[in-house]
């Protein structure tokens, strides 16, 4: 079961590069034309360095959903990974979008509930403060928006590549501070650390690093496709402010110790970008892929956490 586990939570890691490093990744080279080694060097140093300096408090309530999850003997952490896993591998088959961060709370929900130690009120928080996640976005990045075009003028052009540039190494940090710690969380659990031990043990920032670059660059073509035909097609100076205002959006959840999506954010981001008279830029069906993950994959993850926890309760029973 230990290396079946372990199996788990590797595939698991290469999803979130997949899922979160990837798009990230491609916004960042499509909009400031850097070389590629930059952005997910930056992305990655964000995921490692911000846990080791002490900031951890998301990991901190996903470790706590997840020991809920897993039961008092701890036997029910694969099956939470193994819930998520499904999940996500379904809902991608299916062209369904979906979201790790929800299908990890889902799952927990479920796993909880078979356990009967379902813990409502924190569960509740995290989904409150997630779903004001992309509205809080929305609302930050219309407001940098217009204090672009108020102080742009004459520089206009090189400020907008400063604040991409400063942008995206905000983006790492808030990354790094809430939705990367989805992966600190899992191992820290699987290797029975705390969190704070498990940020700066070398074993877990080498598997987390080799398994997010690996998912990262499998998802690229993907993520480049998907930014082509996404929400929207952003200009040099809307993609300045997504990105600062998806930092700022997720680095306010970090501070309430609740777990983000940051591509999410993004999208919130993307249409707060845009002036009012120029929301007919907005492809309205894709933005509503947010909506749709939301409803579809809180309860496809949390039925499927609830049936697996019965399944292995049963059989350890028999």
């Amino acid at each position: 079961m230990e290396y079946a586990t372990l199996a788990l939570a590797f595939i698991y890691a290469v999803l979130v590069g997949r899922n979160d490093g990837s798009p990230l990744v491609a916004l960042a080279i499509r909009s400031m034309h850097r070389t590629s080694w930059w952005p997910p060097l930056v992305l990655v140093a964000g995921v490692v360095l911000v846990p080791l300096l002490g900031i951890h408090s998301v990991a901190e309530t996903l470790t706590a959903l997840f020991r809920g999850a897993a039961g008092e003997s701890g036997a029910g952490f694969p099956i939470l990974l193994l819930a998520t896993i499904l999940t996500l591998a379904f809902s991608t088959k299916m062209g369904i979008p979906t979201s790790i961060t929800l299908a990890l709370v889902g799952g927990s929900a479920g796993a909880q509930f078979a356990h009967g130690v379902l813990d409502g009120a924190r569960i509740g928080r995290v989904l409150v403060l997630a779903a004001a996640g992309p509205l809080v976005a929305m609302l930050l990045a219309a407001l940098l928006s217009k204090l672009q075009a108020v102080w742009g003028g004459h520089n206009l052009p090189r400020s907008i590549r400063w604040q991409q540039t400063t942008g995206l190494v905000a983006t790492a940090v808030a990354y790094g501070a809430n939705d990367g710690q989805k992966l600190l969380a899992v191992f820290a659990v699987l290797f029975g650390m705390s969190v704070s031990a498990g940020s700066s043990n070398l074993g877990i920032i080498a598997i987390i690093v080799v398994c997010f670059v690996a998912g990262a660059i499998w998802g690229m073509r993907r993520s480049a496709h998907a930014l082509r035909h996404g929400v929207l097609h952003p200009r040099s100076h809307q993609v300045a402010s997504t990105l600062w205002a998806s930092a700022g959006a997720v680095l306010l959840g970090s501070a309430m110790a609740a777990p983000m999506s940051m591509t999410q954010s993004i999208t919130g981001g993307l249409i707060g970008s845009l002036p009012r008279q120029e929301w007919r830029r907005v492809r309205w069906d894709q933005s509503r892929r947010v909506a749709v993950a939301w409803l579809w994959t809180l309860p496809v993850a949390a039925i499927s956490g609830w049936l697996l926890t019965l399944l292995s309760l049963a059989i350890a029973s028999s």
